[in-house]
């Protein structure tokens, strides 16, 4: 998932993931060095018991985010 989104890096603003199980996080984390993701957040959202977390990450930096919301997001 995390290579796959490498390919796309400059085309997306920003990759999400559901990720349930906490044990996985830790595999996500080290996919997402590895390609050099320039931010990755985490969100925690519960349910009852259940806890899940989003997972989001751009291969853009806060320059090339304002410049692809410009272009992208810019009333025409």
């Amino acid at each position: 998932m995390t290579d796959q989104g490498a390919l796309f890096a400059k085309q997306v603003l920003w990759f999400t993931t559901l990720v349930s199980k906490k044990e996985t996080l830790a595999g996500v984390y080290k996919g997402l060095r590895t390609v050099a993701a320039k931010d990755v957040r985490t969100i925690s959202m519960s349910q009852g018991q259940k806890v899940s977390r989003i997972v989001a990450w751009t291969f853009l930096d806060e320059a090339e985010r304002a410049a692809w919301k410009q272009k992208h997001w810019s009333d025409k």
